[in-house]
């Protein structure tokens, strides 16, 4: 009997490290994948050939616009956070900047709705400036500014180690608007 208990509390031991070593080996893992992470984000950066998919669309107010004099709520829950559910990007390559965004909010000046000039925040753009730099918390802030796509002033993405990413469009006739998503190679 005392050496069945003997092995009971040998094989006791055995399992509790062998658990302890496992645990140890995932969270190695995970932080290498972490950092192999970080470093293809860092390398799709330093390209300039990355899309930032959009996901989410955070228009200035709360997503409340005004139609024909009523007031709409865009978001479902009042909140101003809307899903966006197709394709909505913002491509960044060395000579040229796409943007495919949608729009929610008020415009200012010079922008009727439901007209041929309404189509959101989409442009092709040849001429624009470029700046990176560190943010805070080791992100990375790009700054870019068309020049010859109208009434689009500047755009700020912040970038993520593990490459999710907020834009900030700031738009001479409309209000600002912020989206969040990712950044990927496409």
């Amino acid at each position: 009997m005392k050496t069945l208990k003997y092995i009971f509390i040998i094989a006791l031991f055995l399992l509790a490290g062998n658990t302890y070593a496992q645990d140890t080996v995932r969270k190695t893992t995970r932080a290498e994948r972490q950092e192999m992470k970080a470093a293809e984000v860092r390398q799709l950066l330093e390209s300039k050939k990355f899309v930032f998919q959009a996901q989410y669309a955070n228009p200035l107010g709360g997503g409340v616009t005004t139609l024909n004099g009523r007031l709409f709520n865009l978001s479902p829950n009042g909140n101003g956070h809307i899903y966006l559910n197709y394709n909505y990007d913002f491509k960044i390559r060395p000579d040229s900047v796409i943007s495919y965004l949608p729009y929610y909010g008020r415009a200012t000046f010079d922008a009727a709705y439901n007209s041929p000039n309404d189509n959101g925040v989409m442009f092709t753009s040849t001429k624009f400036g470029y700046s990176a730099k560190a943010g805070k918390k080791g992100n990375t802030v790009i700054t870019i500014t068309p020049r010859d796509a109208k009434y689009n002033q500047k755009f700020i993405l912040e970038v993520t180690d593990s490459g999710t990413a907020t834009l900030q469009a700031i738009i001479t006739n409309r209000n600002t608007i912020s989206y969040d998503g990712y950044i990927t190679e496409k």
